[in-house]
């Protein structure tokens, strides 16, 4: 009971996962299976053990495959394809989420300089006051955006490091505040 219960609760955080990001939870599920799963799996398989259609099952593997979360695999002698997952969950909260930030992040500099454009020429004093603003958004998005891309790279050197930062600096306004 202990080892089914807890895929059941890791295949629910994967369709939480995947409905957050405006995905069917097909995807988390299918996700959470393969996981699971010791050997490959066939679309039939996995279309039986999800409950899902087969044509369902097959868009969503296509879709899985192309972000790098799941992997085709053809046996000697079979035509049918297998697949498995990938076994990184931080490739997946990876793909599945900090992309996502990235993404916003990215879109959110376009608007601040489609915005800038729109205000170029116009001297007025609300103008100016704008301006400055979406200058000062900016500046934070960029350094949004550079974080957003080291966690979506994964460089797990680079963000031990901005973890000492952060705690280096949490540390000093601990002292600063006790002073």
């Amino acid at each position: 009971m202990g080892v089914k219960e807890a895929k059941r609760i890791m295949m629910e955080h994967f369709a939480r996962t995947a409905r957050k990001f405006g995905l069917s939870e097909l995807y988390g599920y299918i996700y959470g299976l393969l996981f699971f799963e010791e050997e490959p799996m066939s679309l039939r398989e996995i279309a039986e053990r999800t409950g899902y259609s087969i044509s369902h099952v097959s868009s969503a593997l296509k879709f899985l495959e192309s972000i790098g979360l799941v992997t085709r695999i053809k046996k000697p002698g079979d035509r049918k394809a297998y697949y498995t997952a990938t076994k990184n969950i931080q490739d997946w909260r990876r793909e599945a989420y900090y992309r996502k930030i990235e993404e916003d992040v990215k879109e959110m500099r376009a608007s601040l300089l489609k915005a800038l454009e729109k205000l170029e020429g116009d001297e007025s004093e609300e103008a100016e006051k704008i301006k400055r603003r979406i200058e000062a958004i900016l500046q934070k998005n960029l350094i949004a955006e550079r974080i957003a891309e080291i966690l979506s790279e994964g460089d797990d050197e680079i963000l031990k490091a901005l973890i000492e930062c952060l705690k280096t600096r949490g540390q000093k306004r601990a002292q600063k505040s006790s002073r």
